[in-house]
């Protein structure tokens, strides 16, 4: 640990991060490969989270728990007064069949770092590593947040918050690498960064019967095609053209022969804005809407509708704070501006708790080949957006007690 008693300026703090950083990448690098070969799914992340504490216990100033099962809570205590800081990186994988050609490929049949997970906890222990050797100089306390199951609703986000991990946490931080940024570029959004993520089925009855008399029927496939078409008007006619919404009807279950209309059919759909308060008008819109068409016809419907994770809202003077960082502490990288992604994630959880941002790291490198989507059999990323990820998390506690 760092014992001066003098307090470094931050261009010094940012001097010894990037000097500190280098030296160590190509560990970080190792640490991320490894995760890489050996992904799990959510909720299992039982090796991931072993490995992970045994390299945190391998620092010294750092006091590790297991909040839940599959993931770590790692405290900092600084040597000078300042705010509480949480930090988090998510650990699991997706069920998905790795097609890479690498020496790092994932061992695991049908599971894959297809997100980049792996890099986001490579990214903060390094940082956990970097800011212990400073610990002196670190104001306040920093936790660094392992968590599990971001991918599976209904989070480990959650979870982890009922444990007791934000008590006292002042800001919350997270960052994403992008396959859709370059490397170099990171993007820090003011207010909506992610949409909410919410699930409805409608299972529509009507009354079945050969489709040579349709006469004598209901038929539950026609007024499905009605739904479906109407649904839209939640968007266009329902919404304020201001806010974002999106609803899409992504399945449709009906029938089991040709020459048979059945009696019931089911839809599934997804509902994502980036509004609390859009969001909240959507499920009686789509039951007002099903019900008087289905009842138009003489048929019924019923409406199961599932809330998934809320939008992630960056809060303004947080993100301000972690534009400096980015600005004077990552001399390779520079500030881009993106609209708010449509996708969503359970950072929002921990944000519900305490002010804080969420961060876009640029990943893709058309000259290094490095450029399939999240969510693809042959994604990767630039691994030198491990250096920027470390960077941006090891001086982040300084400018937000700045």
């Amino acid at each position: 640990m760092n014992a001066s008693s003098t307090p470094l300026s931050l261009s010094a703090i940012a001097e010894t991060v990037d000097a500190q950083s280098q030296r160590q990448h190509a560990e970080v690098v190792a640490w991320r490969r490894h995760m890489h070969r050996h992904p799990e799914l959510s909720f299992k992340e039982v090796d991931t989270a072993n490995f992970l504490e045994r390299e945190l216990a391998a620092i010294d100033g750092l006091e590790v728990t297991r909040p839940t099962p599959t993931s770590l809570l790692a405290r900092l205590t600084g040597g000078r007064k300042g705010r509480t800081l949480a930090m988090r990186a998510d650990i699991d994988a997706l069920p998905l069949q790795d097609q890479k050609s690498c020496d790092y490929a994932s061992d695991n049949a049908n599971v894959m770092h297809a997100c980049g997970h792996d890099g986001h906890a490579a990214m903060l222990l390094g940082a956990a590593r970097i800011l212990a050797g400073l610990g002196a100089q670190v104001p306040g306390e920093v936790r660094f947040f392992f968590q599990h199951a971001e991918e599976q609703h209904p989070g480990g986000a959650q979870q982890m918050v009922d444990a007791g991990v934000m008590q006292g946490v002042d800001q919350v931080i997270s960052a994403h690498v992008m396959s859709t940024l370059d490397t170099g570029s990171i993007a820090v959004l003011d207010g909506p960064a992610l949409a909410s993520s919410d699930r409805f089925v409608l299972r529509l009855r009507g009354r079945g019967g050969h489709a040579a008399n349709p006469d004598r029927c209901i038929d539950p496939i026609m007024i499905g095609a009605q739904i479906v078409g109407n649904l839209q008007a939640i968007v266009s006619r329902n919404t304020d053209p201001h806010e974002a919404l999106i609803l899409s009807v992504t399945r449709f279950d009906g029938g089991s022969a040709f020459n048979v209309i059945p009696d019931a059919v089911e839809l599934w759909g997804s509902v994502r804005c980036f509004s609390e308060q859009v969001r909240a008008g959507v499920p009686a819109l789509v039951e007002r809407i099903a019900n008087g068409v289905a009842a138009a016809h003489g048929a019924t419907c019923e409406l199961e509708y599932i809330r998934g994770y809320s939008p992630v809202v960056n809060d303004p003077a947080v993100a301000a704070l972690v534009r400096t960082a980015v600005s004077q502490g990552i001399a390779t990288a520079a500030l881009e501006t993106i609209r708010p992604l449509p996708n969503s994630e359970d950072f929002s959880a921990f944000l519900k708790h305490a002010p804080g941002t969420y961060v876009f790291i640029g990943a893709r490198s058309a000259a290094k080949g490095i450029v399939h989507p999240h969510h693809h059999p042959h994604f990767d990323f630039d691994e030198d957006a491990l250096l920027h990820g470390v960077q941006l998390f090891a001086n982040a506690p300084f400018h937000l007690n700045a």
